[in-house]
């Protein structure tokens, strides 16, 4: 560490986004934005809900719009992207494009010459355990929280 609290060696820069909802009418849009990111991040975030409904064509635009940009991408689904029960090949096409699709696990990356790692889980309606709804009241609700738990 250095006297201003600064530590020594690279440092790595993050961007991410979440909740970009795209769907086949999107293609082409977030595209120009990304295409920059080399200049200004070393690694991308895509944080759930990448997707409107869960469906393959729309996890080929997300595809479209994340690959081959110079930077790792790492992703995690959202509730939108399990919606149509298809998270399998939505990861699948999101893996075939370079996309790393975190659950309940992580990955390290060499970036900006030394490495980086990142965990990633999808969250569940109600949060993550301890930070939201309560095991308490109905039937429904103790049930609820306990596959939010889970």
């Amino acid at each position: 560490m250095t006297s201003h609290g600064e530590r020594n060696g690279a440092v790595v820069r993050v961007a991410a986004v979440g909740d970009i909802h795209l769907s086949a009418d999107c293609r082409g849009l977030l595209r120009p934005s990304f295409e920059t990111l080399p200049l200004c991040a070393d690694l991308l975030l895509l944080a759930g809900d990448l997707t409107r409904h869960g469906t393959v064509p729309e996890a080929e635009v997300v595809a479209g719009e994340v690959r081959d940009l110079g930077v790792p991408v790492v992703a995690v689904l959202g509730n939108h992207d399990y919606h149509s029960e298809r998270e399998a090949d939505v990861t699948r096409v999101l893996t075939d494009a370079g996309i790393t699709v975190l659950e309940g696990d992580g990955v390290i990356l060499p970036v900006a010459g030394g490495k980086v790692g990142v965990a990633g889980a999808k969250g569940f309606c109600g949060g993550f355990a301890g930070r939201s709804a309560g095991e308490f009241g109905e039937r429904e609700m103790k049930d609820f929280v306990r596959s939010a738990r889970r």
